[in-house]
């Protein structure tokens, strides 16, 4: 097992707190001191940095939303500036699609420590300057090709910087330049898979032994078939999600293991002090529990956020892992708190659905469509399937009912009718 911070990735959990709370003490003043939405909002809740006496004590101060970014945040970083802005050295942002672009500003020093914990990411997924690493996540504003980048050169792995798109030469690529390891959405990696074998290819024969999924949610048995598609298990490799986002400091946050590949990722909270609450009251559930992440940032320079409301729905525990890195919890992303959606009193999962549909083999893509205009809402689910056999609607809606507790109408559709995504997918339509 490889390690690229051995001291920090393998710490004890009581040493590891310690540096929690002397971290989030300086980032407590550090905002208080230097950002003006920082400073105004403590002083509406009657805290100030002096009240953190113990980790628990971070629940007396106020959270941070999305719209607190977008309203105050924008342009450069707005009133979240700890920094005059000629120390910045460029910004990402989302991409704006439901407002104002969330921004995320970068000194030098926040480059070399997104950059370090990339590079951590990778070594802690089994990547090595061995490797070959080609890269089909975004470049540009997102986060997620340039992230990956440093992180890998960081290591030594080779970069090819493909970016999003161009598959069929993509393919080329993967067979003639023989890479290793394969960055990108799982949505983009499951088309790569069906167009290698719609050109009669078999993908089993790839170089590939690790995939490095994530900026969307993705279920297990979703990973499966990645593994299952490049053989990657029988490579001595997985698919070993990594999880980030722009409010954080992009991908890098944490990742997955050979041991957690199928239970999450270690989360980097030496980096990011996390909190989960329950969605609607913001009340604390526990230091292992399932509820919505809340992040504190505790290395940030340009703009530390304080108890920011990741808006993530996840599963928190604290497992002895046979990798070692113990202080740092196992985090599994259950879905979007925005993705939750109500139908007939009950509650929808994309995620779960996703889960039921990828263990039916002949499941190629799907789309969700809850219609709640007039007086009879719909749940429809259209599925492409190799199979146009009627029994198989039936098999699907069995399926889904028993994880989302509410019955689908099925319709199958015959292969190559549904959209495909080379970047995040768009799977769930809801009208209301």
């Amino acid at each position: 097992m490889d390690y690229w911070e051995p001291a920090i990735e393998k710490m004890k959990l009581s040493d590891l707190k310690k540096l929690q709370l002397k971290r989030l003490r300086a980032t407590l003043r550090r905002v208080y001191e230097n950002s003006p939405f920082y400073r105004r909002r403590f002083r509406e809740a009657g805290v100030t940095p002096d009240d953190l006496k113990t980790l628990d004590d971070l629940r007396k101060f106020p959270f941070t939303t999305k719209d607190d970014l977008r309203n105050y945040g924008y342009p450069y970083g707005g009133e979240f500036l700890t920094v005059p802005l000629e120390e910045l050295v460029g910004w990402h942002m989302t991409s704006g699609t439901t407002g104002k672009p969330t921004v995320g500003p970068y000194t030098k020093q926040d480059i070399e420590t997104w950059t370090n914990l990339v590079a951590r990411c990778l070594v802690a997924a089994g990547v090595t300057k061995r490797d070959i690493l080609l890269n089909i996540y975004g470049y540009g504003l997102f986060t997620g090709g340039i992230g990956l980048h440093y992180g890998a050169m960081a290591v030594g792995a080779k970069v090819i910087p493909w970016g999003v798109g161009r598959t069929e030469a993509l393919i080329d690529v993967l067979y003639e330049w023989k890479p290793t390891v394969m960055t990108g959405t799982p949505s983009y990696q499951l088309y790569i898979l069906e167009q290698i074998t719609k050109r009669g290819l078999d993908p089993k024969k790839t170089h590939l032994r690790i995939t490095i999924p994530g900026a969307e949610y993705m279920s297990f048995d979703l990973l499966k078939r990645i593994d299952e598609g490049f053989a990657l298990k029988e490579k001595g490799g997985g698919p070993r999600q990594i999880y980030g986002s722009t409010e954080l400091i992009g991908p890098g946050a944490g990742q997955a293991t050979p041991c957690t590949e199928y239970m999450g990722f270690h989360m980097w909270t030496d980096h990011f002090y996390i909190e989960v609450v329950d969605p609607k009251t913001g009340e604390p559930v526990g230091e292992e529990g399932e509820g919505e992440l809340v992040v504190t940032h505790l290395t940030r320079e340009a703009m530390p956020l304080v108890r920011y409301r990741q808006r993530d729905i996840v599963k928190v525990q604290y497992v002895s892992t046979d990798c070692g890195r113990d202080a740092f919890p196992v985090v599994q992303v259950m879905g979007r708190v925005d993705d939750v959606i109500f139908y007939k009193g009950t509650k929808l999962y994309p995620t779960a659905i996703q889960s039921a549909l990828m263990k039916i083999p002949e499941v190629l893509e799907y789309q969700v469509i809850v219609d709640k205009r007039g007086a009879e809402h719909k749940f429809i689910i259209k599925v492409e399937a190799l199979s146009q056999n009627p029994q198989l609607a039936e098999t699907i809606a069995n399926a889904v009912e028993a994880v989302a507790f509410a019955r689908p109408h099925v319709e199958i559709v015959p292969p190559n009718t549904l959209p495909r995504w080379e970047g995040k997918s768009k799977r769930i339509t809801v009208y209301e």
